[in-house]
Protein backbone atom coordinates (compact mmCIF):
# COMPACT_ATOMS: atom_id res chain seq x y z
CA UNK A 1 0.00 0.00 0.00
CA UNK A 2 1.45 3.40 -1.15
CA UNK A 3 1.88 5.54 2.26
CA UNK A 4 1.16 9.31 2.17
CA UNK A 5 2.47 11.19 5.13
CA UNK A 6 1.69 14.90 5.49
CA UNK A 7 4.52 17.18 6.83
CA UNK A 8 2.72 19.95 7.99
CA UNK A 9 3.54 23.25 10.13
CA UNK A 10 2.87 26.91 9.99
CA UNK A 11 4.29 29.38 7.21
CA UNK A 12 7.85 29.69 7.07
CA UNK A 13 8.15 26.87 9.70
CA UNK A 14 10.26 25.16 7.30
CA UNK A 15 8.42 22.41 5.84
CA UNK A 16 9.83 22.72 2.05
CA UNK A 17 13.47 22.60 3.24
CA UNK A 18 12.28 19.47 5.44
CA UNK A 19 10.91 17.81 2.26
CA UNK A 20 12.86 18.17 0.15
CA UNK A 21 15.81 16.84 2.62
CA UNK A 22 13.73 13.95 3.63
CA UNK A 23 12.99 13.12 -0.59
CA UNK A 24 16.51 13.45 -1.43
CA UNK A 25 17.33 10.76 1.72
CA UNK A 26 14.65 8.35 0.82
CA UNK A 27 16.19 8.60 -3.09
CA UNK A 28 19.64 7.22 -1.59
CA UNK A 29 17.63 4.37 0.12
CA UNK A 30 16.01 3.19 -3.24
CA UNK A 31 12.57 4.42 -1.57
CA UNK A 32 10.29 5.63 -4.99
CA UNK A 33 8.93 8.28 -3.65
CA UNK A 34 6.33 11.37 -5.11
CA UNK A 35 5.43 15.15 -3.66
CA UNK A 36 1.84 16.77 -3.39
CA UNK A 37 2.15 20.58 -2.04
CA UNK A 38 -1.14 21.44 -0.47
CA UNK A 39 -1.95 24.85 -0.89
CA UNK A 40 -5.40 26.55 0.04
CA UNK A 41 -4.84 29.15 -2.93
CA UNK A 42 -6.30 28.33 -6.52
CA UNK A 43 -3.37 25.87 -7.94
CA UNK A 44 -4.61 26.67 -11.38
CA UNK A 45 -3.93 30.09 -13.85
CA UNK A 46 -7.19 31.76 -14.68
CA UNK A 47 -4.93 32.72 -17.50
CA UNK A 48 -2.47 31.25 -18.76
CA UNK A 49 -1.17 29.34 -21.71
CA UNK A 50 -3.46 27.30 -23.79
CA UNK A 51 -3.79 24.15 -21.04
CA UNK A 52 -5.80 26.62 -19.17
CA UNK A 53 -8.44 26.44 -22.06
CA UNK A 54 -8.71 23.01 -22.77
CA UNK A 55 -8.81 21.84 -19.22
CA UNK A 56 -12.37 23.45 -18.93
CA UNK A 57 -13.19 20.37 -21.52
CA UNK A 58 -12.83 17.96 -18.55
CA UNK A 59 -9.80 16.94 -19.53
CA UNK A 60 -6.23 16.67 -18.14
CA UNK A 61 -3.99 19.41 -19.88
CA UNK A 62 -0.35 18.32 -19.86
CA UNK A 63 2.45 21.39 -20.86
CA UNK A 64 4.74 19.65 -21.92
CA UNK A 65 8.43 21.93 -22.35
CA UNK A 66 12.03 21.06 -22.88
CA UNK A 67 12.25 21.62 -19.26
CA UNK A 68 9.84 18.99 -18.27
CA UNK A 69 5.93 18.83 -17.98
CA UNK A 70 2.89 20.07 -15.82
CA UNK A 71 -0.10 18.65 -15.52
CA UNK A 72 -3.36 20.35 -15.57
CA UNK A 73 -6.36 19.31 -14.40
CA UNK A 74 -10.12 21.51 -13.41
CA UNK A 75 -12.02 19.81 -10.29
CA UNK A 76 -13.37 20.17 -7.01
CA UNK A 77 -13.62 16.87 -5.71
CA UNK A 78 -10.08 16.17 -5.68
CA UNK A 79 -9.00 13.67 -2.92
CA UNK A 80 -5.33 12.71 -1.22
CA UNK A 81 -6.57 9.03 -2.33
CA UNK A 82 -7.14 10.40 -6.26
CA UNK A 83 -4.32 12.09 -6.49
CA UNK A 84 -1.87 9.24 -4.94
CA UNK A 85 -3.56 6.85 -7.44
CA UNK A 86 -3.51 8.61 -10.42
CA UNK A 87 -0.09 10.39 -10.15
CA UNK A 88 1.72 8.32 -8.15
CA UNK A 89 0.99 4.07 -8.56
CA UNK A 90 4.45 3.18 -8.73
CA UNK A 91 5.38 5.22 -5.86
CA UNK A 92 6.33 3.60 -2.23
CA UNK A 93 5.60 6.62 -0.62
CA UNK A 94 4.02 9.94 -0.64
CA UNK A 95 5.62 13.18 0.81
CA UNK A 96 2.83 15.81 1.28
CA UNK A 97 3.60 19.10 1.98
CA UNK A 98 0.99 20.89 4.13
CA UNK A 99 -2.43 19.51 4.76
CA UNK A 100 -2.26 20.30 8.17
CA UNK A 101 -6.04 19.24 9.11
CA UNK A 102 -5.72 15.91 6.19
CA UNK A 103 -6.78 12.78 8.19
CA UNK A 104 -2.84 11.39 7.49
CA UNK A 105 -0.07 10.92 9.65
CA UNK A 106 2.04 13.71 10.26
CA UNK A 107 5.55 14.81 11.02
CA UNK A 108 4.70 18.37 12.57
CA UNK A 109 7.39 20.60 11.98
CA UNK A 110 7.90 23.36 14.91
CA UNK A 111 7.49 27.26 15.23
CA UNK A 112 7.00 29.98 17.57
CA UNK A 113 3.03 29.38 17.27
CA UNK A 114 1.76 26.70 19.16
CA UNK A 115 -0.05 23.63 17.27
CA UNK A 116 -3.53 23.72 16.80
CA UNK A 117 -5.79 21.25 18.96
CA UNK A 118 -7.86 20.16 15.62
CA UNK A 119 -4.52 18.56 14.24
CA UNK A 120 -4.67 14.56 14.45
CA UNK A 121 -2.51 11.81 13.31
CA UNK A 122 1.36 13.70 14.42
CA UNK A 123 3.79 11.02 15.30
CA UNK A 124 6.93 13.13 14.97
CA UNK A 125 7.72 16.13 15.86
CA UNK A 126 10.72 18.37 13.69
CA UNK A 127 12.14 21.37 15.25
CA UNK A 128 15.30 23.07 13.68
CA UNK A 129 16.28 24.74 16.29
CA UNK A 130 16.30 22.52 19.06
CA UNK A 131 17.97 18.67 18.99
CA UNK A 132 16.09 15.47 18.68
CA UNK A 133 15.66 12.29 20.86
CA UNK A 134 15.88 10.10 17.74
CA UNK A 135 12.60 8.32 18.53
CA UNK A 136 9.59 10.96 18.46
CA UNK A 137 11.25 13.94 18.55
CA UNK A 138 13.98 15.06 15.45
CA UNK A 139 16.07 18.22 14.92
CA UNK A 140 18.08 19.66 11.93
CA UNK A 141 20.95 16.97 11.02
CA UNK A 142 18.04 14.02 11.59
CA UNK A 143 16.89 14.01 8.32
CA UNK A 144 18.36 10.85 7.26
CA UNK A 145 17.12 9.44 10.68
CA UNK A 146 13.90 10.44 9.91
CA UNK A 147 14.27 8.94 6.01
CA UNK A 148 15.12 5.48 7.45
CA UNK A 149 11.88 5.01 9.68
CA UNK A 150 9.88 5.80 7.21
CA UNK A 151 11.30 3.56 4.42
CA UNK A 152 10.68 1.33 7.40
CA UNK A 153 7.13 1.80 7.51
CA UNK A 154 7.01 0.93 4.14
CA UNK A 155 8.79 -1.79 3.31
CA UNK A 156 8.38 -3.43 6.42
CA UNK A 157 9.63 -7.12 6.56
CA UNK A 158 7.32 -7.87 3.68
CA UNK A 159 6.75 -5.78 0.70
CA UNK A 160 3.49 -5.99 -1.54
CA UNK A 161 4.52 -7.69 -4.86
CA UNK A 162 2.12 -6.23 -6.83
CA UNK A 163 -1.41 -3.20 -6.20
CA UNK A 164 -4.57 -3.08 -7.53
CA UNK A 165 -6.72 0.05 -7.20
CA UNK A 166 -10.48 0.69 -7.97
CA UNK A 167 -11.92 3.52 -8.65
CA UNK A 168 -9.30 5.32 -7.24
CA UNK A 169 -8.71 3.97 -4.15
CA UNK A 170 -6.15 1.00 -3.21
CA UNK A 171 -7.64 -2.28 -2.91
CA UNK A 172 -6.07 -3.72 0.49
CA UNK A 173 -4.74 -7.61 -0.15
CA UNK A 174 -2.66 -10.01 2.27
CA UNK A 175 0.33 -10.77 0.93
CA UNK A 176 -0.59 -14.14 -0.94
CA UNK A 177 -3.72 -12.60 -2.91
CA UNK A 178 -1.00 -10.04 -3.83
CA UNK A 179 1.33 -12.82 -5.07
CA UNK A 180 -1.17 -14.66 -6.80
CA UNK A 181 -2.27 -10.99 -8.86
CA UNK A 182 1.30 -10.76 -10.37
CA UNK A 183 1.56 -14.15 -11.01
CA UNK A 184 -1.76 -14.60 -13.20
CA UNK A 185 -0.97 -11.12 -14.75
CA UNK A 186 2.61 -11.70 -15.54
CA UNK A 187 1.56 -15.27 -16.74
CA UNK A 188 -1.02 -14.32 -19.45
CA UNK A 189 1.20 -11.28 -20.49
CA UNK A 190 4.08 -14.04 -21.37
CA UNK A 191 1.83 -15.39 -23.78
CA UNK A 192 2.04 -12.30 -26.04
CA UNK A 193 4.09 -11.26 -28.32
CA UNK A 194 6.75 -8.62 -25.89
CA UNK A 195 4.39 -9.20 -23.09
CA UNK A 196 7.43 -11.54 -20.86
CA UNK A 197 8.18 -8.58 -18.26
CA UNK A 198 11.98 -8.66 -17.61
CA UNK A 199 12.40 -7.24 -14.44
CA UNK A 200 10.51 -4.05 -15.73
CA UNK A 201 7.27 -2.62 -13.69
CA UNK A 202 3.76 -3.92 -15.66
CA UNK A 203 0.73 -1.58 -15.47
CA UNK A 204 -2.74 -2.58 -16.74
CA UNK A 205 -5.46 -0.19 -17.19
CA UNK A 206 -8.86 -1.83 -16.62
CA UNK A 207 -11.72 0.21 -18.35
CA UNK A 208 -15.41 -0.08 -15.74
CA UNK A 209 -18.09 -1.06 -17.07
CA UNK A 210 -20.99 1.54 -17.95
CA UNK A 211 -25.01 0.48 -16.89
CA UNK A 212 -26.03 1.53 -20.02
CA UNK A 213 -23.51 -0.15 -22.47
CA UNK A 214 -25.31 -2.26 -25.14
CA UNK A 215 -25.92 -6.10 -24.12
CA UNK A 216 -24.71 -8.64 -26.33
CA UNK A 217 -27.68 -10.35 -28.14
CA UNK A 218 -28.41 -13.67 -26.53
Amino acid sequence: MIRTIAVSGFKNSGKTTLCRRLIEELARLGVRTGYIKRTSEDALDAEGPDTSKLRGAGVTAVLWGDDGLRAEESRRDMSQEYIVSKYFPDCEIVILEGGKYLDLPKIWVESETPRPGGVKGVFMLYDRKRPGDGAARFGAGDEALIAKKLAGLVRGGNYRSSSVFVGGRELPMKDFIADFVRGAVLGMLSSLKGGRARGEEVKVFIRGEKNDSPRAPR
